[in-house]
């Protein structure tokens, strides 16, 4: 399959750097992204129903019916917003509303690639194995690259960042976990006899 989604935007930035690792867990699920989404667009503490009724707007749930506002206010209240304030992303209070406590964990860029991952059948599936602390940095360095890298260029990167990957372990995991894994979801190309990988927006013959 071919992802429309797209990390890094040219920049030498991790996506997700800032996050604790035990945070990602949070951060898979439509709902949540797409309420930082809110929340970084207002910049500003928004109530419960100003949630619910931009949520219901953007999921696009069809006529704002009374059990589509229900169902997506009980989401909020038992579930998305205690578990996104446990890990002090945002500032929860049933009476006065949510805010963010600084700025968004994620880039609006790679915010908008992730959300775009939730569109279809398997966008939870496509959550799932994209947002994690060694592939989004992955897909954040192959985006930086007009060329494919080898398996040891990209384990060397990826140290380099600052990821938190054991340089002796690296191209074993990337080889036989990652890699294919972001292949599989069509996120890029990754050549097993070659050792070479790069974004599916790219072609693995362009190496010299």
């Amino acid at each position: 399959m071919s992802s429309e989604a797209s990390f890094g935007g040219g920049s030498k930035r991790d996506p997700l750097a800032d996050v604790p690792t035990e945070c990602y867990d949070v951060l898979r699920h439509p709902r949540r992204l797409r309420l930082l989404e809110v929340l970084g667009t207002y910049r500003t503490r928004l109530s419960l129903e100003e949630l619910t009724t931009e949520l219901v707007e953007r999921e696009s749930l069809g006529v704002s019916t009374g059990q589509a506002r229900h169902d997506v206010r009980v989401s909020l209240v038992h579930n998305h917003l205690p578990r996104l304030a446990e890990y002090d992303i945002l500032e929860w209070d049933a009476e006065t509303g949510a805010e963010l406590v600084d700025e968004p964990p994620v880039h609006p860029a790679d915010l908008a690639g992730l959300l775009a991952l939730c569109d279809g059948d398997r966008g939870q599936e496509l959550l799932d194995a994209v947002v994690h602390p060694v592939r989004m940095p992955v897909v954040s360095v192959l985006s930086d690259h007009k060329r494919p890298l080898s398996v040891e260029q990209l384990a060397s990167e990826l140290v380099a960042h600052g990821v938190d990957i054991d340089p002796e372990q690296a191209k074993i995991s990337l080889y036989h976990s990652h890699l294919p894994t972001l292949a599989d979801i069509g996120v890029l190309e990754f050549d097993h006899d070659s050792g070479l990988v790069v974004r599916h927006e790219q072609e693995l013959s362009t190496i010299q």
